[in-house]
């Protein structure tokens, strides 16, 4: 996980709006209270449920191999922890267009971001094929029927712009835009030694396809469909990363927005599936400007 250390934040500007305040994107609805873990698992239920893209059974097959320890840097698996992805689910729309924002980011932090106007395009892309899918639909409902959110999924893209496309400096003391929610969490990002955030199982099945990824080993197994895995990535080591594996781009982010939005800087705890899930997410705040320093699965 990162720090929560935020310095140089860039704030977008959506039409003739410009959007300082995570704060007040949420305050422009009517007055919300709190959400009960019994209404939040009747939500994310009904997310699960419309998750039409989730991969099948037979579209995704793991190979977890031998159990590890966080330290180690033995390769106690020597297979990859893939064995099998039907990339036949990259074609459908909102994998495609999530799929086109994963090499527009540098890595290594330190190094600053730089955003092309073509960049820009696929992220408003990728916004504009979530928004068709009954996911978006029900979180928009959700939000606004909770009075987080007033409007409609225009308001939603504006707090998701925000929260997860908004570039900053992850240590206080740099002013170097070198980092963002979407990288650190959908993409990984690492320091000369270790990784950092990397919570998304596409990630993690293509760079450990295109080999610079080795899978050392699971540290836990949780249902539904939740690895805790021991991984180093282009030499780099991470100790421990959850993913949830087979489900959609448009799942993940509304699971962890929502998150975020309800319980930031909490444990956000919710059955699924049957199963219970707890989602954690830890926000930055510097001038106003409220975004997901990281929010991961805890198990």
């Amino acid at each position: 996980m990162g720090t929560t250390h935020l310095a140089g934040t860039r704030v977008f500007i959506l039409g003739v709006i410009s959007i300082a305040s995570t704060e007040a994107l949420l305050l422009s609805g009517t007055a919300h209270g709190p959400v009960s873990d019994s209404e939040l698992s009747v939500f994310m239920n009904s997310l699960w449920s419309a998750d039409v893209n989730r991969a099948s059974a037979n579209q995704v097959t793991t190979n977890i191999q031998s159990h590890t320890d966080s330290n180690s840097t033995v390769d106690r698996s020597p297979e990859r922890l893939f064995t099998l992805v039907d990339e036949n689910l990259f074609n459908r729309s909102t994998y495609a267009a999530f799929l086109n924002l994963l090499d527009n980011y540098d890595h290594l932090l330190g190094h600053a971001e730089q955003s092309t106007p073509q960049e820009e395009s696929e992220i408003s892309h990728f916004l504009n094929e979530i928004s068709q899918t009954e996911i978006m639909q029900k979180t928009v409902h959700f939000l606004r029927e909770k009075g987080y959110i007033a409007s409609a999924w225009s308001e939603l893209e504006s707090l998701i712009r925000q929260i997860w496309f908004t570039s900053f400096a992850r240590h206080v003391h740099s002013h170097v835009k070198e980092s963002s929610a979407f990288e650190h969490v959908f993409v990984g990002e690492y320091t000369q030694t270790v990784v950092e955030g990397f919570h998304n199982w596409i990630e993690f099945y293509l760079q450990e396809k295109a080999g610079n990824l080795n899978y050392l080993g699971y540290l836990s197994v949780h249902k539904p469909n939740i690895i805790g895995v021991h991984f180093t990535w282009h030499g780099r080591l991470k100790q421990y990363n959850a993913i949830i594996y087979g489900t959609s781009p448009e799942f993940d982010l509304a699971m962890y927005t929502v998150c975020f939005v309800l319980r930031h800087n909490r444990k956000c705890s919710f059955q699924l599936d049957g199963h219970p899930v707890s989602v954690h997410s830890f926000d930055l705040d510097r001038d106003g400007v409220k975004l997901i320093g990281t929010v991961y699965l805890d198990v």
